[in-house]
């Protein structure tokens, strides 16, 4: 059962994510207790907390004096994030093919099915969650703590670039076609088929294929 304070702190979380999700705050902004308290309508601690929690991810910075901010992103971090998010995730799924339990599977099918109705609504904060709760869900189910807490860590940091550079995240953008579920779903049947070799060589092609419509275009 989650206590109030972490409840508390998962709301903080979540509406901080919302936030930049909307383009409230772009990359180099600073993100400070002091205003989004009361944006939030919460007090300091859990907003703290939730800050915190993002800069552990990777997804935020922190400055000595000032406090936390977006990073800017660039070419040559891009590259290295993605790199390392295939190095780290294709070796999840592919554990995560040896060790899943079938009810673990059955849980990331529904992921894909949010994926598929975020996409149709259009609706950047369910799509955002979906993507979050399948790479990660994957990452659990390999059963090895390090790969779990490796990838997420590189999986937030390669949000930065997500939320700003993707054009399913950006309101101005017209829609493109949306291949990330069908994606998602290959990776998943081959977890499911208990081949790790296959997952992991879709997991890495699914990575490629994100970082390459971003900053590749």
């Amino acid at each position: 059962m989650t206590s109030p304070r972490e409840s508390a702190e998962e709301r903080a979380y979540r509406s901080i994510i919302g936030l930049i999700l909307s383009g409230r705050y772009r990359p180099g902004d600073f993100l400070l207790e002091l205003d989004l308290a009361p944006q939030l309508g919460m007090s300091r601690t859990p907003v703290s907390r939730a800050l915190a929690r993002l800069i552990s991810e990777g997804f935020l910075s922190k400055m000595p004096k000032k406090g936390s901010f977006i990073p800017l992103p660039t070419p040559e971090d891009a590259s290295q994030v993605f790199f390392a998010r295939e190095a780290v995730e294709g070796q999840a799924a592919a554990a995560a093919a040896l060790h899943a339990t079938p009810e673990e599977v059955e849980a990331l099918r529904r992921y894909i099915a949010g994926d598929e109705e975020a996409v149709l609504t259009r609706s950047r904060e369910q799509f955002s969650s979906n993507n979050e709760l399948l790479h990660l869900g994957i990452a659990r189910a390999s059963r090895n703590t390090y790969l779990e807490k490796w990838c997420r860590n590189i999986f937030w940091r390669s949000n930065v670039y997500v939320f700003y550079f993707d054009g399913f995240y950006r309101p101005d953008d017209a829609i493109v076609p949306q291949k990330t579920p069908e994606q998602h779903a290959a990776i998943l049947d081959a977890i499911a088929a208990r081949d790790p070799e296959k997952a992991a060589d879709r997991m890495r092609a699914h990575i490629r294929r994100t970082f390459e419509a971003l900053l590749l275009r």
